[in-house]
């Protein structure tokens, strides 16, 4: 009988240590599921991150490339010629208007001049003529 009650204390023991082994490594395999699916969420963050300074790098290389274009000579001549009306040495400045109707109203700007009551025509007036040419 003594045999029985050893053979059942070993047997116990040796349940007891292949539970125990499951747990630990049921609780290792957790963990390092878990860490991958950290490694991965970070991973993720890196390439997201890595696409943003790649398009900062790209919009810094078109803002530099504009710097040094508006500090270039010809910009600078261009905009001395359009906003102030300058010219080039031997260059000749053809000022070409535009057609006018006959009158040439000197007095006033055409954006400031009135129109008489008699000359308005409404808007939905001048659509309806324009479709059906009436």
């Amino acid at each position: 009988m003594k045999k029985n009650a050893k053979g059942s204390a070993t047997s116990f023991l040796v349940i007891g240590i292949v539970f125990l082994a499951v747990v630990v490594l049921g609780l290792f395999g957790f963990s390092v599921y878990k860490e991958n699916i950290k490694k991965k969420e970070i991973e993720k963050d890196i390439a997201t991150l890595q696409e943003q300074a790649d398009k900062i790098k790209k919009e810094n290389m078109t803002l530099s490339d504009r710097i040094s274009y508006l500090g270039s000579k010809d910009y600078q001549e261009v905009q001395a010629k359009d906003k102030l009306n300058l010219q080039s040495p031997g260059e000749n400045v053809v000022i070409i208007a535009p057609k006018s109707s006959g009158q040439v109203s000197t007095s006033q700007p055409e954006s400031s001049q009135v129109v008489s009551q008699s000359d308005y025509v409404p808007n939905f007036q001048k659509w309806w003529q324009y479709f059906f040419k009436v």
